[in-house]
């Protein structure tokens, strides 16, 4: 059996994997249950031991993170990986072995053709909840399990403020766990901080508003967490690109689901970058994407400087 799970390191990730050890083992040894990283072991040394028996049991579990190839960056290894090879063990797998492969977000490729050949011969699952409901359905497991006393409304802010990050959401929940009292609107706002990518795209929102009394204090708040100037340009630049091309797939008659698949988003920031685009003008969208491209290329060409060139561009808009 191979499986291929889509997840960051959760309380979730844990469960499904004790679950398809126990599927397969009665009790882990170092015979019938081997954990493998494939950015720190080579290829030849993980196929070896899914092709060697266990020793004491019918079945083995092989756990192996970090499959960096479903990316389409390039990793630098200290070794060489002869991809081929794993692809044909893919094929010809050895049947008493239990392959699960762990795939954390940054080398998750939708289209990937290793996506595509785990689909088909074996098990694909993603526990990164693309879709809210999925995630917010979770949520609320967690809460009742805990047994927080939240209002609505409050829950509402929690997973807004964790959105997609399901090692966030399982942390938060287990810090407002402690609290004895009813949980409001204001405690989760005081206790749960909001991500960076909702900051950058209430200062994405202020900038279109041309809201430069609000444009400015998101930035001092931003600058309070100790975020340089030049992450912010390339986040902006992000936004407004993402505003871009989901303009330019929405008049092409994509769906939102469709965005999000055919970039790469959490379907959420689709939603959140369609809502925005029936408030602003795509003309006024275009022009920050240059000024900001332009901004970038001579922050890093030493021709402007960082701090003071980019509270001046956020200034003048």
């Amino acid at each position: 059996m191979i499986r291929l799970i889509v997840s960051e390191p959760s309380l979730l990730l844990k469960k499904k994997l004790n679950e398809y050890t126990l599927e397969a083992i009665e009790e882990k040894d170092d015979f019938n249950y081997c954990v493998f990283d494939f950015e720190e072991n080579p290829i030849d040394e993980i196929i070896e031991c899914l092709e060697s028996p266990a020793f004491g049991s019918e079945k083995k579990v092989v756990i192996c993170k970090n499959p960096y190839f479903i990316s389409n960056e390039k990793v630098k290894l200290p070794f060489e990986n002869d991809l081929e090879k794993f692809e044909k063990y893919l094929y010809n797998e050895n049947k008493d072995s239990i392959l699960i492969v762990v795939c954390p977000q940054k080398y998750f490729n939708s289209k990937s053709k290793y996506v595509t050949i785990f689909s088909n011969i074996g098990s694909y699952e993603n526990l990164l909840f693309e879709q809210p409901e999925e995630f917010i359905e979770y949520g609320n497991f967690l809460i009742n399990n805990t047994k927080i006393n939240i209002t609505g409304s409050a829950k509402v802010i929690l997973f807004e403020r964790c959105m997609s990050d399901v090692c966030k959401l399982e942390r938060e929940i287990a810090k407002l766990s402690l609290f004895p009292d009813k949980i409001d609107d204001d405690d989760i706002k005081k206790l749960v901080s909001k991500p960076l990518e909702d900051n950058v795209f209430d200062l994405t929102k202020a900038l279109l508003e041309k809201n430069r009394k609000r444009t400015m204090q998101i930035y001092t708040d931003l600058k309070l967490l100790k975020v340089e100037p030049i992450v912010l340009v390339s986040l902006l630049a992000g936004q407004f690109r993402l505003l871009l091309q989901t303009s330019i797939l929405m008049k092409k008659g994509y769906r939102e689901s469709d965005i999000a698949k055919e970039l790469s988003v959490h379907p959420f920031r689709i939603k959140k970058s369609i809502e925005a685009l029936q408030k602003y003008k795509l003309d006024d969208i275009k022009q920050i994407l240059i000024d900001l491209s332009t901004l970038d290329s001579e922050i890093k060409a030493g021709i402007r400087d960082r701090y003071v060139d980019f509270e001046i561009f956020l200034a003048s808009k």
